[in-house]
């Protein structure tokens, strides 16, 4: 479905306060010549301010000159902390954290932003550790609580996040990130009670697409089958230009896909397209001439982003009264349309999170997508709705458990034996795709001209790596030719370091079963030999 947190903007950290000028009233006869001078603003709200006007360099060299007089500021510390991952410096974040722990070893609020920079370069063990502290020391900070929450909803503890955050929120309801956080976790219409009392007489911009947007999927549940399923057959369909080198079997050959595979949709009985399947997308996303083509009716603006330098598209969410894929037919279907007439080149796409409620496999040799069931779990006793925490049922033991970070899919994988990080699980990308910082350790690197296009415009420096090893989930896999690209947006978007892309050139070779509810993978490499006798 789409990610709850749409109509926000999640920050890196704290709203930051704003230096206020200090004024006087007129002097008295008495009144000194020095009362007559205004206050002098204190250093640490001067640089607080430049992070609020984006000026995160000038605010670190500020913070880092405030430290050097008086290194046992905790807010400089913080300060200088944030500033750092603002401008994507995360090693130097990272030793000024442990600079920081040093010199004030018993302060929560060290220990919490020290947990948000080991979050950001995805060094998750790390940051656990630092909330964990941060708590052992006050239990009450709400900072500590929200790390955890991130930290469970990562790991698909869905339960143990939201009390995390209910903590969070009931510990400094002022908090907008906490807030925000706290609020997407809640069903529709608490989220909409909670943000009009928030917003008051005088709501912003922001919080009156919000409030609109929410008035609306209050009244029906979205996304609701028209009658129960248990499971269901979809036929996949090959999408893009044909490609040689792989040859996966008798039923794909030359047939080989380089885009990927696409799912058929109807919209209310008034138009058919093939959408682009897309585990790195959410919901569905289509263009606004499938859109207008199939009377979807507007709820609110928003706007969305990939890969690609031409920053956010501008767009809408939408309803859609029906939706037929196969046999399954959805109502209420909440949308995002974009503002151009396709999204990268293509009708739109179908994020595979549409079908959480079920055990999906994706089986690219066969052209098919089967939903099952997801295993009960016993110690549950809650609703279909209510969130709960993962559950690896005897007959998953062998799944790998991933990563989710706004239901899109993060693997950790070993690359060559050098380096390791967190990949997206995207087959919606053409091509296996990893960073700089990766890549520098692991291939040689060479410019070749190559070109990439995702959702947000072309990526304009591409550099090309002549080989990489990517092991992950108990698979082992070349990558020749292997595009390298600054991922540093993406991994703010995320707030965590992303090494990088497995695309369907890797992930067609396999049958992929994914367990959104439980964050679980399970991915088995077909027998090619076999499949050509």
């Amino acid at each position: 479905m789409i990610s709850r947190c749409f109509l926000f903007v999640a920050l890196a950290g704290v709203c930051l306060a704003q230096t206020q000028p200090t004024t006087t009233e007129t002097s008295s006869k008495n009144t000194t010549a020095a009362e007559h001078q205004p206050a002098a603003a204190d250093p640490v709200d001067v640089a607080q301010a430049m992070m609020h006007d984006g000026k995160y360099v000038e605010a670190a060299a500020a913070f880092r000159g405030i430290l050097d007089k008086d290194p046992s500021l905790m807010r400089a510390h913080v300060g200088l902390m944030r500033s750092l991952l603002r401008t994507g410096k995360i090693e130097d974040a990272e030793e000024a954290a442990r600079k920081a722990v040093a010199v004030l070893p018993n302060s929560p609020p060290v220990h919490a932003m020290f947990g948000d920079v080991e979050f950001r370069a995805g060094k998750f063990a790390e940051a656990e550790a630092q909330y964990r502290a941060c708590l052992k020391i006050d239990e009450t900070s709400a900072r500590g609580w929200y790390g955890m929450g991130r930290m469970y909803q990562m790991l698909s503890m869905s339960k143990h996040a939201k009390d995390a955050y209910t903590n969070a929120h009931d510990f400094d309801p002022k908090d907008e990130v906490i807030f925000e956080h706290w609020l997407d976790l809640l069903p529709y219409p608490e989220q909409l009670q909670a943000l009009e009392k928030r917003a008051g007489d005088h709501p912003t911009d922001r919080q009156k697409a919000a409030i609109k947007f929410l008035t609306e999927v209050s009244k029906q549940k979205p996304w609701a089958l028209a009658k129960d399923v248990k499971k269901a057959e979809l036929k996949m369909l090959p999408y893009g230009r044909e490609l040689a080198g792989i040859d996966t079997g008798s039923r794909i050959g030359a047939q080989q896909v380089s885009k990927g595979y696409g799912l058929q949709l109807k919209f209310n009985d008034r138009a058919t397209a093939t959408l682009l399947l897309d585990t790195g997308a959410d919901g569905v996303v289509i263009g606004r001439k499938l859109a207008e083509k199939a009377g979807v009716v507007k709820i609110a603006d928003t706007y969305f982003g990939g890969l690609g330098d031409s920053g956010p598209v501008q767009g809408y969410y939408g309803w859609v009264d029906k939706i037929t894929i196969g046999d399954l037919e959805f109502h209420h279907c909440v949308v995002v349309v974009s503002s151009k007439n396709d999204v990268a080149d293509e009708s739109g796409l179908i994020g595979a999170d549409i079908f959480r409620k079920f055990l999906i496999t994706l089986d690219f040799r066969n052209w098919k997508m089967f939903l099952n069931p997801l295993p009960e779990n016993p110690a549950f006793k809650g609703s279909d709705d209510d969130p709960q925490d993962r559950y690896v049922a005897p007959e998953m033991q062998s799944y790998t458990k991933i990563y989710q970070l706004d239901d899109h899919l993060f693997i950790p994988a070993v690359v060559s034996d050098k380096a390791a990080g967190n990949f997206m699980l995207d087959t919606g990308a053409d091509l296996n795709i990893t960073s700089p910082k990766i890549a520098a350790q692991v291939t040689k690197t060479s410019y070749e001209g190559m070109y990439l296009k995702g959702v947000s415009g072309s990526v304009k420096e591409v550099l090309n790596g002549d080989k990489a090893i990517l092991q992950f989930a108990r698979v082992r896999v070349r990558s020749d030719d292997i595009p390298i690209i600054d991922l540093l947006k993406t991994s703010n978007s995320f707030g965590t370091e992303v090494a990088g892309l497995i695309g369907i050139r890797t992930l067609v070779q396999m049958k992929m079963t994914i367990d959104y509810r439980d964050g679980l993978v399970d991915l088995a490499v077909y027998d090619f030999r076999k499949a050509r006798e």
